[in-house]
């Protein structure tokens, strides 16, 4: 569950090294299209291919542990990918984030499926290219409330237009903790500092506000055009969301291999020494594991 308040920093001595535990990476999929239905693989053929636990970049050995999050795998084959990922030979897998339609008539059956799988700790209904109207449903907010019920977390992946509409449903849902994805998918093509920008701030500072509502450090190597654009404007807007949420309520995710080298050629570390230079060193321990632990309900090894 998420936590409230903030993250009280210990007292370090100027100069002092701030040594980082290994870290929890909680955002990674992993897919299987030759067993399995992904039909956005079809426009992406540089990752159309078998993606194991094996093949995940955990920058040079410093993540540890990793949550799958549902990779939009045909939702019929949703409880499949599932099974799947509960199978693997994946030591270091803490939790999985399993797909959910919350607008489907079936979403009781469904989450009742999930049951029979431990770790599903959270599931999440992609929302980046969902119709307007889903969001500003009273079905979605009714469904959002019954994930909480059940005890789980959930995911939101939407673009940064979508946030407003964002907030206005999670607000309905107090009591289900919600975690943004890839900070919002910000529009970093056009720019932090004109009217898109602007837009996805306030649109970030609304979710901030929510007590309930954390976010991911992840994902933005995928939303820059370029490289240099991930590196030149990546830091700034991680300094931005990480001001919005704190500690408590920021965590690291790699996205891989969407935001690793298969889809933009960007190692997995340098995403995350992007999120260790933009967080204050007292706070790598929340960010990097402690955050995650507390969302997903993981114990602390």
């Amino acid at each position: 569950m998420a936590a409230e308040g903030a993250v009280s920093a210990p007292d370090v001595p100027p100069g002092a090294a701030v040594l980082d535990p290994p870290v929890l990476d909680a955002h990674a999929h992993v897919w299987r299209p030759s067993a399995l239905p992904y039909p956005w693989l079809d426009d992406v053929p540089a990752l159309r291919r078998d993606v194991a636990p094996s093949d995940i970049d955990d920058a040079g050995g410093r993540i540890r542990e990793w949550v799958f999050v549902e990779a939009d795998a045909d939702p019929r084959a949703a409880i499949d990918e599932v099974a799947w990922v509960s199978a693997l030979d994946w030591p270091g897998l803490r939790a999985i984030v399993a797909h959910a339609d919350l607008v489907d008539d079936a979403l009781e059956r469904h989450l009742d499926a999930l049951a029979a799988f431990p770790l599903v700790r959270g599931v999440r209904h992609p929302l980046q290219d969902a119709p307007a109207d889903v969001l500003a449903s009273a079905r979605f907010a009714s469904g959002l409330r019954r994930v909480g019920e059940r005890g789980l977390a959930f995911d939101a992946c939407v673009r940064w237009w979508q946030l407003d509409a964002l907030a206005d449903a999670v607000a309905q849902a107090p009591g289900t903790p919600v975690v943004l994805d890839h900070v919002g998918k910000p529009p970093l093509a056009e720019g932090l500092d004109g009217p898109e920008g602007e837009r996805w701030r306030e649109g970030l500072g609304r979710l901030a506000a929510l007590p309930h509502v954390s976010v991911k450090l992840s994902g933005l190597a995928a939303e820059a055009p370029t490289p240099a654009v991930f590196d030149a404007l990546g830091p700034e807007t991680l300094r931005i969301a990480f001001a919005a949420f704190g500690a408590d309520r920021s965590m690291f995710g790699g996205d891989w291999p969407v935001s690793g080298p298969p889809g933009t050629g960007v190692p997995i570390a340098a995403a995350l020494d992007h999120v260790r230079a933009a967080v204050p060193a007292q706070a790598h321990g929340a960010v990097l594991g402690g955050t995650a632990r507390r969302f997903y309900g993981l114990a602390t090894p």
